[in-house]
């Protein structure tokens, strides 16, 4: 199997709405831009880490 496909295997929180917010993370799927760009550089425990930590992470609240 070639990289574009295993990259397609990976679980991505994005939804395709891509606007930040004033706390700097994305509307849509609540990840920091660095998040987003480094994603699929993640180990899957990284990425596993930032998927349960997104759920606490309120759109309208600063951190």
């Amino acid at each position: 199997m070639d990289e574009l496909q295993e990259l397609k295997k990976i679980k991505s929180p994005c939804v395709s709405i891509c606007k930040y917010n004033k706390n700097n993370y994305c509307v849509g799927c609540k990840r920091y831009m660095n998040e987003i760009f480094d994603w699929f550089d993640y180990s899957e425990k990284m990425r596993e880490a930032v998927m349960k930590d997104l759920v606490s992470r309120d759109i309208d609240k600063p951190r």
